[in-house]
């Protein structure tokens, strides 16, 4: 939870959505295509979430943790784009007060099987 984050680092725009298989021609017979549901203006946040697993006693491999309005229909269910990049979502830490952030932990995606 965070109420005080500089608005003026929010200059990036992330999306969140789901994946659907296409089939197509190639020999694995389809490919998974994102199929964004929300985008929103994002800032990374500098403190490194991964420490904070590490001082929870959990091994936790983020990649990134961004900074977004609260908002809740981004959920873990989702899959997040940012900078040309595909991630999953591994954690939320929510705030739902008013003019509130949540921080989103983000690991990259690799293959169809890692949802």
């Amino acid at each position: 939870m965070m109420l005080n984050y500089d608005i003026s680092r929010m200059k990036h725009r992330v999306e969140f959505g789901t994946y659907s298989y296409v089939p197509d021609d190639t020999l694995e017979g389809g490919h998974e295509e994102f199929k964004p549901s929300e985008e929103v203006w994002c800032g990374e946040y500098s403190t490194t979430q991964s420490r904070t697993f590490d001082n929870l006693g959990l091994h936790v491999d983020a990649d990134i943790v961004l900074a977004i309005r609260h908002n809740p229909n981004v959920n873990k269910k989702l899959s997040a784009k940012y900078k040309g990049h595909e991630y999953k979502i591994i954690a939320i830490n929510s705030d739902d007060r008013i003019n509130a952030f949540d921080l989103v932990t983000l690991q990259v995606k690799n293959g169809l099987g890692n949802q």
